[in-house]
């Protein structure tokens, strides 16, 4: 059976097992640069790939050559790795393979490095004061940018939102995350007062039919992957940020001043629903910026100038 027609089947495996759109979108694409490394190696079937293939394929991604035209970071190495194994697991479960050719391969701990471009709170004060109070798409556009601050969301849980995931009477949102798991969130009275606003002033002009997602575009259609963090690079330029950032920095953003203020880490686990306290625990990392202050607040040699 030729492999092309495995990964159709694979995408479809993903997709009943609620991976989100752009996970599905980065395995299938990196399935199928495996798929091209076993083509050029004149491989075409499923029976044909073994454990010495996939070996062959882990550390041809170590190096810069004929197959990958730079070196690759460690971390697009695990994750194509990743991808790899995910379908070679498929493969093996759905009576495809006999053996699951990827069984033996270890990926690597990558280090977790820390989130770059994170705002200052004057900053995001500037970005949410940004938007026009009398224009429908601004007005959701605030909205938005107080529930990405307020609630550390993800890009792909905000535009799964539907109005009967918000919750005024207790302040809550209900937010669909990773493998569809549900958590229930505060989001705080300056993003709920802001969200009010855009139902009652700007969501019935743009809406269209009986649509149940909470914020739409300019055509009453769901918002696309990429319009958040073109939205958040919009109001950061109106007011002169030159940062490189997008939707998810608000994310980081919201956790960093969350325990920079005293938060509990579990607590802001829950809220960013990290299935590891490792993850969260990143946000912990003081800024370099901090640490030049301290020490030339603090170390005597600083302090007493002689």
């Amino acid at each position: 059976m030729k492999i092309i027609a495995m990964i159709e089947d694979f995408e479809k495996h993903l997709k009943t097992k609620g991976f989100a759109e752009r996970t599905i979108r980065t395995y299938i694409g990196y399935v199928g640069i495996f798929a091209d490394f076993l083509s050029k190696n004149e491989v075409y079937d499923i029976e044909d790939i073994n454990r010495d293939k996939v070996s062959r394929y882990q550390t041809s991604l170590c190096t810069k050559n004929e197959f990958n035209q730079r070196k690759l970071s460690m971390k697009t190495q695990a994750l194509r790795m990743v991808a790899v194994i995910s379908f070679s697991k498929f493969l093996h479960r759905a009576g495809y393979l006999e053996n699951n050719p990827a069984s033996h391969i270890e990926i690597p701990r990558t280090p977790k490095s820390l989130p770059k471009n994170i705002l200052s709170e004057k900053e995001v004060l500037q970005i949410l004061k940004s938007p026009k109070d009398n224009d429908p798409l601004e007005i959701r556009d605030r909205a938005i940018l107080e529930l990405f601050y307020s609630t550390g969301i993800r890009n792909t849980e905000l535009r799964k939102l539907c109005i009967y995931d918000i919750d005024f009477s207790r302040g809550f949102i209900r937010v669909t995350g990773k493998g569809n798991k549900d958590r229930i969130i505060p989001m705080g009275d300056v993003a709920s007062w802001y969200i009010e606003e855009y139902m009652k002033r700007s969501r019935p002009k743009l809406v269209k039919g009986t649509s149940d997602v909470l914020f739409v575009s300019r055509n009453g259609k769901e918002l696309t992957d990429d319009m958040p963090s073109w939205m958040v690079r919009k109001y950061a330029a109106r007011i002169g940020i030159t940062k490189q950032i997008n939707a998810h920095t608000f994310r980081h953003t919201f956790a960093t001043h969350m325990i920079k203020k005293g938060a509990n880490l579990r607590i802001v686990q829950e809220m960013l629903g990290h299935s590891s306290l490792e993850t969260t625990q990143i946000y912990t990392k003081v800024e370099i910026g901090d640490l030049k202050k301290v020490h030339a607040s603090t170390h005597p040699r600083e302090v007493d100038l002689v």
